[in-house]
């Protein structure tokens, strides 16, 4: 009954409260803290939130309807800055963060697990401060979540998740991750497909032979050999009659050129779309065909059908939520040593045998029962 009471006075008192949400990481990381905001939203509707990412991240925040303001940090900018002048660069973050005092917040979620995000938290004047007490990083939370090892026995969302008690909420919170898409990036892409001789009544398949941004050099390790996305590219445009349509961010594009070479009907848009209208480019499509990373989450976010491929991470911590039959995963299960990349490292490997192992006539078979 306490219990109770303590819940439903948490509830009285957090109903009208400013909440800044913080998460530097890349577009997978971000979009698996939407059910937190829609979940907020759902038990607090008057609560105003702001969310402070970086910049590759911002558009899907900007067209979050549930989102109130978005503030960007650019830690590789300010690195670059400091370097320039010290001056500059300490001016620039205190921008920052008289810009983000002026909401005066009233709690922040921290899912940074970096020292430095406590610290600023304090500093613009945030009293209740909820994080992760990642290698004794949360020194300056006011509220602390113990993890262990990192991510590792289930679902990030299901350790986001873990933020909500302390809100005043129970676990049972919507966790759905949601992508919104304005009417106008929606519309752009109706009109690039049908320039591209694409009706939204058409059956295409959408191909992102990358990974993301957010592995940096060593993206690699998460990215089924392109030659086999361009045959299977190849045998669903000749053997199924069906339209593909490549996509990706212009560091990509030379994965994109190359299945674009072997299948020249392919409808090659990598590097060409902003990050929303890719988006949506997505969510017409019947099924998209990727790796594991941000691309695969751009998909579950609007619900589109999914084929991924799965390396050296664990798709039980970084795989589509909810689980379900329309987000099909491919790995080889018969290898030891996956998943290999734990407590956020990944170990050297020579062979990449969990990638090269899968074959072409396991991603058709997928998607001939997806499609």
């Amino acid at each position: 009954m306490a219990d109770q009471l303590r819940m439903a006075g948490m509830k009285n008192i957090n109903q009208g409260k400013k909440i800044l949400i913080i998460n530097p990481f890349g577009i997978g990381d971000v979009i698996f803290t939407t059910p937190i905001i829609e979940s907020i939203k759902l038990e607090y509707p008057e609560s105003y939130i702001g969310y402070l990412c970086n910049i590759r991240t911002a558009p899907i925040l900007f067209s979050n309807p549930n989102v109130d303001k978005v503030f960007i940090v650019e830690r590789d900018e300010y690195r670059q800055l400091w370097q320039v002048s010290k001056i500059k660069c300490i001016r620039r973050m205190l921008n920052l963060l008289n810009e983000v005092k002026k909401e005066r917040f009233d709690i922040a979620l921290d899912f940074s697990m970096a020292r430095d995000y406590g610290f600023f938290s304090m500093l613009a004047g945030i009293k209740k401060r909820i994080g992760y007490n990642y290698k004794n990083r949360g020194l300056f939370l006011t509220d602390k979540i113990t993890l262990e090892g990192g991510y590792h026995d289930k679902h990030v969302i299901d350790y986001h998740k873990e933020f909500l008690p302390l809100l005043g909420m129970g676990l049972s919170a919507d966790t759905q991750t949601k992508i919104y898409i304005s009417e106008e990036d929606d519309k752009k892409a109706q009109q690039i497909l049908w320039d591209q001789g694409i009706a939204l009544t058409d059956k295409y398949i959408c191909i992102m032979p990358g990974a993301g941004a957010s592995w940096g050099r060593t993206a690699y390790r998460r990215r089924w050999p392109i030659e086999r996305f361009a045959e299977v590219a190849l045998r669903l445009a000749v053997e199924f009659k069906l339209k593909i349509v490549l996509l990706g961010s212009a560091d990509e594009k030379e994965l994109c050129d190359y299945i674009k070479k072997e299948v020249p009907g392919a409808v090659n848009l990598c590097g060409k779309l902003s990050l929303m209208v890719s988006i949506a480019v997505i969510k017409y499509a019947n099924v998209l065909l990727t790796n594991d990373g941000g691309p695969l989450h751009m998909a579950v976010g609007v619900g589109t059908k999914t084929v991924s491929i799965f390396g050296p991470v664990n798709e039980r911590v970084y795989g589509p939520y909810p689980a379900s039959e329309k987000y099909c995963i491919i790995k080889d299960k018969s290898l030891s040593c996956v998943p290999c990349y734990n407590s956020f490292k990944l170990p050297e490997c020579s062979d990449l045998k969990c990638l090269n192992n899968i074959t072409v006539d396991e991603a058709i078979k997928a998607l001939e029962g997806i499609r």
